[in-house]
């Protein structure tokens, strides 16, 4: 909440802190450290995450009912438009979290619009200790952005240079421009590699490089797996929905038809 945070400040939280600590555990939540707190100010910019409040919703509880399958995916559209005040929490728990389920057993973290979290000093240092340290905890960390000018003006270009050895580019018919050329020139792409990332066709040509080598790629998918791979925007999620609740399992089957005009 931009509340300026002096050292009376930390003071006074370190003491509700310990006040809350010899509670009950399922007394300890955001709105019973609140009243713990001797400072109004800080009341007020806590209450924001309290209670029927904006974010109370989703910060404040009495037990962490947060649960992680195998696969786990968070959806953060809405939570973006909300403004950092809003983000930052909610997805610095969420990172605690996923650290903490991190025991050893082969995981993957995929960061799907990672351009939020580059733009964001918070994150980006959560990010730059992620490249480096996950490989210890059997993790691999994945960025996924639409443009790299926004990985270059990060500050961490390097760590992702050095950290991230598999690397694939979507064609970018600009990608020889003077805007564009020196962040691929910084990945240590020749003249050579670049001219194939700009002639490459898009949605159907990926250039991957990796210790193994580089090369041009095709998934050759076939109509039946582009149905389901392919389809990602809200019309087509929406629909899926619609289907799913007048099918039931029987819902792919029909979605097949509607997407390629034939009985399977």
């Amino acid at each position: 909440q931009r509340f300026e945070i002096l050292p009376r400040h930390r003071e006074a939280i370190d003491e509700a802190l310990r006040a809350l600590g010899g509670q009950p555990a399922q007394n300890r939540s955001l709105t019973a450290l609140c009243l713990y707190l001797q400072d109004n100010g800080l009341k007020t910019a806590l209450g924001h995450y309290t209670g029927d409040r904006p974010m109370g919703r989703m910060l404040d509880s009495r037990e962490d009912n947060l649960s992680l399958s195998r696969f786990s995916v968070f959806e953060v559209e809405s939570l973006m438009g909300m403004g950092k005040e809003n983000l930052i929490p909610v997805l610095t728990y969420l990172f605690r979290r996923i650290r903490k389920a991190l025991q050893g057993q082969p995981a993957m973290i995929i960061l799907d619009e990672a351009w939020v979290m580059l733009g964001d000093p918070v994150f980006r240092a959560e990010i730059r200790d992620w490249l480096k340290t996950m490989r210890k905890a059997n993790c691999a960390v994945v960025l996924a952005t639409q443009s790299l000018s926004d990985a270059a003006e990060s500050g961490i270009m390097s760590v992702l240079e050095e950290s991230c050895p598999s690397k694939i580019f979507l064609p970018n018919f600009q990608a020889n421009s003077d805007n564009q050329l020196p962040h691929y020139q910084g990945l240590n792409l020749n003249a050579a590699q670049i001219g194939i990332i700009r002639s490459a066709i898009p949605k159907r040509d990926y250039y991957v490089t990796s210790p193994a080598g580089r090369r041009l790629v095709q998934l050759t998918l076939t109509r039946r797996q582009l149905a389901f791979l392919g389809s990602s925007s809200k019309e087509d999620i929406a629909r899926i929905k619609d289907l799913r609740d007048l099918h039931g399992e029987g819902w792919p089957w029909v979605w097949l038809k509607e997407r390629t005009g034939v009985d399977h």
